[in-house]
């Protein structure tokens, strides 16, 4: 019943990866063109980090419905 959404999962799972490893790579571009500011740079990086990473942790606890539905 559940396994028809194990697609989509997966792809919000890769997503979410995608997307911190992109705000990552923004963050240390900007903390090389203007170190004085990494203190401001790594606060924000991690806040958006935070908020990328939930949707990646719920499609991968969706992920085990399946399992535990049965």
């Amino acid at each position: 019943m559940g396994s028809q959404f194990l697609p989509l999962a997966l792809i919000w799972v890769i997503g979410s990866g995608v997307g911190i490893g992109l705000i990552g790579m923004g963050a240390m571009q900007a903390i090389g063109r203007n170190p004085a500011a990494s203190n401001d740079i790594n606060a924000k990086m991690l806040t958006a980090i935070a908020l990328c990473e939930v949707p990646g942790l719920l499609a991968f606890a969706a992920l085990f419905l399946p399992v535990f539905n049965k």
